[in-house]
């Protein structure tokens, strides 16, 4: 059977169907690869202007970075020992290795003599002396350079010391009581340590030493940790302590002690003793060359914490290193022993014809002449040598009327002219024993406001009058910062 005519017209339109459709096919195919072609292209278009974008961005960050010099990253300073000792540091941490920087390219506003060294990233600048206590001090260093470009900027660290305390005693009628009060704060301060019958006080390395009464007229020796733990520490038989020494670093303690004397029954003698409280329990003699306990007076510690300024008996004074066995070398003679310059290279007295200071090294020996006070002559008394020129002394001038004498504490550069630092109200009052800080900052003076009044303590070791007070005065502008009930202070 052939076929008709509607079966041909049939077949004719599915060929032209699927050369469409093949068509359609083709000509999607062109436009999918014309379309990923085109994201191609514009991928990298957008992919390397990107890069060139990253380049510019890449030499911009570089081109700053060789401009700009190194940076600071961070530092470190010890707020509270900086204004204990010299020779404390601020280090100052770099992103980089940097050049040698000297002391000339330092700044320190309050002004103060530093020194530099570097190692590696780290700049460290050292102070030479004690800062001021609660002070902000800016240190600005200019012109730093690193080692693997030209460009060189300006480090720039602000900090603020510790405040200073005052470690006192204020005796009660039952109860004795150790306290701690802030300079720049009000009040009494906080109790520390409470006992009775309290003799000598001294702070060693965060504990605290206490002598007190003992039942036979001798001492008790303690130590009171920061928690309150006390430990009582062994004495020679029969001593008592006259006189506590601590070290101005370290766990070494000295004493003068009142012992009794082997070649008179009943009598006492007086005796250096020392105690290292990190290891030992027992106070131990100190002997001389003979080989016999030395017989001292008073006694400092040096700032190496070890060796000890010693007023002998018979008036020498002696350098003697805590070694084993100690070491005593005589460097100088004086009747009357004062104290140690703040920075231990000299040590004042007095004899029959006024004050001396004799140099710890060398023995030589200088006249103290007071500078006038109110352009009236001053006959000197004891002083204490900061570790410049200056000097604080107590000193006697005639009052207005020219008919008395009155006590005054000063502060003399050795000028012609002496400021006047403390006298008491009406001048009725005596000035006491009086202690320098470890930065030259401030003098803390025991006072009685009036002697008239009056009243002894009845102690038998190291008695005070009942109204015996402690005040504070800044040296640099003479202004009383703390007045305090009590005395024995220790900064």
């Amino acid at each position: 059977m052939s076929p008709t005519s509607s079966d041909a017209d049939a077949g004719a339109g599915a060929a032209g169907a699927a050369a469409e459709s093949a068509a359609h096919a083709r000509v999607a195919a062109a436009s999918h690869r014309l379309r990923l072609q085109r994201d191609r292209r514009r991928f990298e278009r957008t992919f390397w202007v990107l890069v060139a974008a990253l380049g510019a961005v890449s030499a911009v960050f570089l081109l700053l970075g060789a401009l700009q010099g190194p940076k600071l990253s961070s530092a470190i300073v010890d707020p509270q020992r900086v204004v204990e000792q010299p020779g404390q540091q601020l280090r100052l941490f770099a992103n980089q290795p940097l050049a040698e920087v000297t002391a000339e390219q330092v700044t320190v506003t309050p002004a103060a003599a530093v020194t530099t060294l570097v190692q590696d990233d780290v700049l460290i600048v050292q102070f030479e002396q004690p800062l001021r206590a609660g002070t902000e001090y800016t240190v600005e260093v200019t012109e730093v350079g690193a080692l693997s470009r030209d460009a060189t900027s300006t480090f720039t660290h602000r900090f603020t010391t510790a405040g200073s305390t005052l470690l006192y005693l204020d005796r009660g009628e039952t109860v004795d009581e150790v306290l701690r009060a802030p300079l720049d704060g009000a009040g009494r301060g906080e109790v520390v340590y409470a006992a009775e019958g309290i003799q000598h006080i001294a702070p060693v390395e965060g504990l605290l030493v206490v002598a007190r009464d003992a039942p036979d007229g001798t001492s008790v020796l303690e130590l009171v940790a920061s928690d309150g733990t006390v430990q009582t520490l062994s004495l020679p038989e029969g001593a008592q302590i006259e006189r506590l020494v601590p070290s101005p670093s370290g766990t070494l303690l000295a004493m003068i002690l009142l012992v009794p004397d082997p070649a008179q029954e009943g009598a006492r003698v007086e005796a250096l003793a020392a105690i290292d409280l990190g290891t030992e329990t027992a106070v131990e003699p100190v002997l001389g060359l003979d080989g016999v306990p030395l017989r001292a007076m008073a006694a400092e510690f040096l700032s190496d914490a070890r060796t000890l300024v010693v007023h002998a008996f018979d008036t020498s004074l002696l350098r003697v290193e805590l070694a084993e066995p100690p070491l005593a070398l005589p460097f100088g003679q004086v009747p009357t022993m004062y104290a140690l310059s703040t920075d231990s290279t000299r040590v004042t007295g007095g004899d029959g014809f006024g004050e001396v200071v004799v140099d710890v090294a060398t023995g030589t020996e200088d006249r103290l002449v007071p500078s006038l006070v109110n352009g009236q002559l001053a006959f000197g008394g004891e002083v204490r040598l900061t570790r410049g020129e200056l000097r604080v002394q107590k000193v006697a001038v005639p009052d207005e009327t020219g008919g008395t004498i009155v006590s005054l504490l000063i502060a003399d550069e050795g000028a012609g002219e002496a400021r006047v630092l403390f006298r008491t109200v009406d001048d009725r009052g005596s000035i006491g024993d009086f202690v320098l800080s470890p930065n030259d900052q401030y003098v803390a003076v025991e006072v009685t406001p009036s002697v008239a009044d009056a009243q002894p303590d009845g102690r038998p070791v190291n008695g005070r009058p009942t109204s015996v007070t402690t005040v504070v005065i800044d040296i640099a502008t003479g202004a009383v910062v703390r007045t305090l009930e009590g005395f024995a202070p220790h900064f």
